[in-house]
């Protein structure tokens, strides 16, 4: 029972830890869906000329995106949490959709983040041209691979024990 419960406690942490890494991520998109600039030309200089020749659909593509991020950051701990509650009512098909779904997207999210900050760390050993779009990468990209693993390492831990309100 300790056990049960010391991994179910660290399975919430590490939703919790994915859960922030997604909700920073997030915060960027809506941050520049609302118009906002800052950081916007380290994701690359279409960005910011798609924001600058056509701003509705760029905002709009943005607005878009956070909300997918913010979705895929806080679900998956809700879809944990949530599913003895919703069991006990014969409705687990949504929370098993939705760790269904953060199995391959965390995976997505640690091989995309993961090969672009490697490509950014090259990137700027080789060269001096475009800087701070790679330190851009940077941290972008590290967020997306720690978010994955996180979130990879949650679904673990989940899968080993499931939730137990206190």
């Amino acid at each position: 029972m300790a056990t049960r419960l010391a991994s179910t406690t660290v399975a919430i942490g590490y939703f919790a830890i994915a859960g922030a890494l997604g909700t920073v991520r997030a915060a960027f998109s809506g941050y520049w869906a609302a118009g906002g600039r800052w950081m916007l030309d380290t994701v690359g200089a279409f960005a910011t000329e798609w924001v600058d020749s056509d701003p509705a659909t760029a905002r709009t593509a943005l607005l878009v995106l956070a909300l997918v991020e913010l979705g895929a950051a806080i679900l998956p701990a809700l879809a944990y949490m949530n599913r003895p509650r919703l069991a006990a009512q014969n409705r687990t098909r949504m929370p098993s959709l939705i760790l269904g779904i953060s199995w391959p997207g965390s995976v997505l999210l640690i091989l995309w983040g993961g090969a672009s900050f490697v490509g950014a760390v090259i990137g700027l050993i080789a060269s001096d041209e475009n800087r701070s779009v790679k330190y851009g990468h940077l941290f972008f990209d590290g967020i997306f691979l720690l978010w994955g693993a996180a979130l990879l390492t949650a679904l673990i831990l989940a899968r080993k024990t499931a939730y137990q309100p206190r």
